[in-house]
Order: C-alpha cells, then sequence, then structure tokens
C-alpha cells in the first residue's frame, strides 16, 4: 500500500517514507506509529493502544511514546508551517489529520493467473502472490481490528489458482466453512473463512482467457 498525504509518501511494500522527492530515515517503531495512525483514520488511537501495539511484550512510560511522535513529526512535518498531521487529543491519544490518498501497487501479484481476496462485511482485502499473513496486528497483510483477533493470526498463501489457508495456534481458532482447522486447507471462491469472531468470504476471480486471433487459415 501507499499512502500519499502533505508532501509525502510511505509505501509499506517497501517501508519506505519519501518526502518532496527526499528518503527520509524512520526509526522501526516510527514506522509502525506512522502506519498504525494512517490505517485506523480518523479514529483516534488512545495511548495505551498505541503502547500496546508498539511494546507489545514490555512496560513502558507515555514518555517513550511522546519521543516516538516526535521524531515522526519531525520526519513528516520538518519545516512545515502547517498544522501538524499528527493531531494530539490531550489526555487521550493521536490521530493522523492530513488527507490521504491511498495506491495499492501490484496489488494483483498473481495477475493472469488468480485475483484473490478476502470480503469482510463488504470491505475488499486483497491477498497476493505468496504467503500473506492475517491477523490485529498493524503490519500484517490484513489487518482486522478486532479483539478476537490474534495479533498474527493466520497465513493465507496463494499460489496461481492454488489459495490455502493455516491457522498460526491463534487464541480463538481459524474456521474454515464453520469448521475449525488445525493444518493447512486449501480455500474456494464464496468459502468462509471465520478468524476468532470475525467472518470473511474468499473470493476468486480468474480472468478470461485472451481471444486468440486466427489469420491466414489454409483454405
Amino acid at each position: 500500500m501507499r499512502y500519499s498525504f502533505a508532501g509525502c509518501r510511505l509505501d509499506t511494500a517497501t517501508r519506505t517514507l519519501v518526502r518532496d522527492g527526499a528518503a527520509v530515515h524512520l526509526s522501526p517503531k516510527a514506522y509502525v506509529l506512522l502506519r498504525l495512525l494512517l490505517e485506523h483514520r480518523p479514529r483516534v488511537m488512545t495511548k495505551q493502544e498505541l503502547m500496546d501495539h508498539l511494546w507489545p511484550d514490555s512496560f513502558v512510560v507515555e514518555a517513550n511514546l511522546h519521543v516516538l511522535v516526535g521524531e515522526l513529526r519531525s520526519a513528516i512535518d520538518e519545516k512545515s508551517t502547517s498544522q501538524s498531521s499528527i493531531k494530539t487529543h490531550h489526555r487521550v491519544g493521536y490521530s493522523f489529520a492530513s488527507e490521504v490518498t491511498e495506491q495499492r501497487p501490484g496489488s494483483d501479484r498473481a495477475a493472469g493467473r488468480s485475483h484473490a481476496s478476502l470480503d469482510v462485511d463488504g470491505v475488499r482485502y486483497p491477498v497476493g502472490e505468496g504467503a500473506n499473513l492475517v491477523g490485529r496486528d498493524a503490519r500484517c497483510d490484513v489487518c482486522l481490528d478486532d479483539p478476537s483477533v490474534s495479533r498474527q493470526h493466520a497465513r493465507i498463501h496463494v499460489h496461481g489458482d492454488v489459495v490455502t489457508i493455516e491457522d498460526l495456534e491463534s487464541t480463538n481458532g481459524t474456521l474454515v466453512n464453520q469448521q475449525r482447522i488445525s493444518a493447512a486447507v486449501r480455500v474456494n471462491n464464496g468459502d468462509t473463512v471465520t478468524f476468532g469472531k470475525v467472518r470473511s468470504v474468499v473470493k476468486i476471480a480468474r480472468p478470461e482467457a485472451p481471444t486468440v486471433m486466427m489469420t491466414d487459415l489454409p483454405e
């Protein structure tokens, strides 16, 4: 995914931030913070929620988050006289305030073979050729922000026309057509896959074969 905002562009595939045509360094946690705020915009993310994502296995004080926000503001708003893209909600948390344009570069990584996605309440999540992580963590290819979903819940593999799914020892399990799975299972167009309490429908659209024009046929 590419996010464009306020003279900046964030490419999540390469984890790079470009501002005014020049690459800008981001620490790993600053990158995760920026991606979290972008993906959850315009919702206000609480300080505790952000710290749980950024330091899931450590106890940290709010000052750590403030330092990270400062780094991020410097990276995307340096020398800017306009309002910061990162909006502070005092005693609550932060939200992303700038207008954002999204672009999915090469979202059909399996072009010409299969175009797979998950449909969750009408929202389409493309899954490309190879491995795709599904979970609550913002770094997952398919991020499902629901407490019943584990941080890294399942993995979807796309290999041409073959789509399989496996559970990653999630807390609440993965169900395919209402059956809990314990190993990798192949799924087909229209199958239901439930991650915790989040129900999705598998969509696999195969493009039509190109028309072949026959010329100079013998009489």
